[in-house]
């Protein structure tokens, strides 16, 4: 027998090792190709490699079958247990128990995420499984897309309108945009006419860190420009700059009503139809059928139906 440490793995049609564990379990060759759906040619081929693979019989004739050598039994005691593991894995994949798990899973979120989802969802997590933990990746769609397909990281969460076949999409929620100025603004009450809008003074929220944005494409549509005078590619100082100032704020609702209830600002109606957006999970096929990626799926969707959106503000 050839020496084991001395074969390279990388260079072995591991096919072999299923048909040497069904040539110990048939000992004949033509129901050992049967079980396999081989033919008997392909099967006696594939013994034949097994011999030159091994440096061994491993099956002598006989006039009752085959009868295996002493290294097709010692062969067969290791192999056959590492088969039936493999198969094991493979069609029943071993369960994920929250309760007791330490896993840290990688997920993708841009900010918005971060403070509409991530707090509810963390809440959540330290209740039902209090050893799981969340690492946060961000950037733009396409570097966490990027994560995604390398496997750095289980799901990502956002607007994600790409498609891409290898991905599986979830919607979580839909999203609509409001304005957000501060209580005792000078100019603005209760109502927003769209000529007080075009007039103020505005905060744009920006991750591609420019200065014009899905509104300002519809102003134009109706001949209409607003003024930016401060654009930020996150939300972070958003409410505290808005709460102490006079400038105003097209945010998505969720976002807006998040700092209303941290800071002196009131909620408005936008005059104008801007069109909302729909938040999604994505993760990569490959994740599919794992416990433990299954189970967070499940938990993220749970959560999202329980952010409670108040109806979209009417048009005044």
């Amino acid at each position: 027998m050839k020496d084991i440490h001395h074969i390279n793995l990388a260079a072995i049609d591991l096919n072999l090792l299923v048909v040497f564990d069904a040539l110990m379990a048939e000992q004949n060759v033509s129901r050992a190709g049967q079980r396999l759906g081989l033919s008997q040619p392909a099967t006696s081929n594939a013994l034949k490699r097994l011999r030159r693979l091994v440096g061994d019989d491993l099956f002598l004739r006989t006039a009752t079958g085959l009868r295996p050598t002493p290294t097709a039994i010692a062969l067969g005691q290791q192999l056959h247990p590492a088969l039936q593991q493999i198969q094991a894995a493979l069609v029943d994949p071993a369960p994920f128990d929250p309760a007791t798990s330490d896993r840290v899973f990688g997920v993708g979120m841009s900010d918005y995420g971060e403070l509409t989802l991530l707090p509810r969802l963390m809440a959540d997590l330290q209740t039902v499984a209090p050893g799981v933990g969340l690492q946060i990746r961000s950037g733009d769609r396409g570097k966490l897309l990027a994560l995604l397909d390398r496997g750095e990281i289980d799901l990502v969460c956002g607007v994600f309108p790409e498609v891409v076949p290898e991905h599986r999409t979830q919607t979580l929620f839909t999203e609509h945009y409001t304005c957000l100025c501060r209580q005792d603004h000078p100019t603005i009450g209760d109502r927003l006419s769209l000529e007080d809008y075009v007039a103020a003074s505005h905060l744009l929220v920006s991750v591609m860190e420019d200065r014009t944005g899905r509104v300002d494409a519809l102003l134009a549509h109706h001949h209409l420009q607003r003024r930016v005078v401060l654009s930020l590619p996150h939300f972070l100082a958003a409410p505290f700059v808005v709460a102490q100032t006079d400038v105003i704020a097209t945010l998505a609702h969720r976002i807006a009503l998040t700092f209303a209830h941290s800071q002196p600002l009131k909620l408005l109606p936008l005059p104008l139809p801007l069109p909302g957006f729909t938040v999604s999970m994505r993760w990569h096929r490959m994740t599919d059928n794992a416990a433990a990626c299954r189970w967070l799926r499940s938990r993220v969707l749970q959560v999202s139906q329980t952010l409670d959106l108040p109806p979209a503000i009417p048009p005044a």
